[in-house]
């Protein structure tokens, strides 16, 4: 009876090893490779319930092995029974709480990330906002410049006419000139 109680101790230790390495996996995983972590949690529980099932079979042997006397046969049966089915109850209950476990521990990643994942963009909108500022500031200055420039060009094509005036007022001053003298030597001679 002690080796039956010792197997079912071995098988939940066995089960508690198990959670304790799930555990470790999912705190040091990342959640970009949840696809990884879960596939490597399922092989783990298949691993978790061939284990269990050889302790089960090592217990049903051993418990076969163990022959009591006739009349009180029926009463170890059922107290192993009902042994299996808590066994079978306990390796749900854990099956179901480190399923939980994980579910929340992927859904507090998830959050973590997600408000990181916020915090980032948050940043990056800051980044834009100002790179926009920056912009709009550089443009700004760009324009002024040409109306600067555009205002200088304006200025100097003034200038221009005025002088294209000059020059032609001082050609037709020169041509008068010029004239007056032909028509002074003209007279002259």
């Amino acid at each position: 009876m002690s080796m039956y109680i010792n197997q079912m101790l071995g098988c939940l230790l066995i089960a508690a090893g198990i959670g304790g390495a799930v555990g470790w996996l999912l705190r040091h995983v990342s959640a970009g490779r949840s696809e990884q972590l879960l596939a490597d949690v399922t092989a783990m529980m298949h691993l978790k319930e061939q284990m269990l099932e050889k302790a089960r079979y090592q217990l049903r042997t051993a418990a076969s092995k163990m022959q009591p006397p006739e009349g009180e046969q029926m009463a170890p049966h059922t107290l192993s029974h009902s042994h299996q089915e808590d066994l079978s109850s306990q390796e749900r209950s854990t099956s179901l709480d480190n399923q939980s476990v994980y579910a929340d521990r992927l859904r507090t990643r998830l959050q973590e990330e997600s408000e990181s994942a916020g915090g980032l963009v948050e940043w990056l909108d800051v980044q834009l906002t100002e790179r926009d500022e920056k912009h709009r500031i550089a443009l700004r200055e760009v324009e002024r410049q040409l109306a600067e420039r555009d205002g200088r060009i304006r200025e100097l094509e003034q200038l221009h006419e005025q002088l294209k005036k000059q020059v032609e007022d001082s050609e037709a001053l020169n041509a008068a000139a010029t004239q007056t003298v032909e028509q002074q030597i003209d007279k002259a001679a």
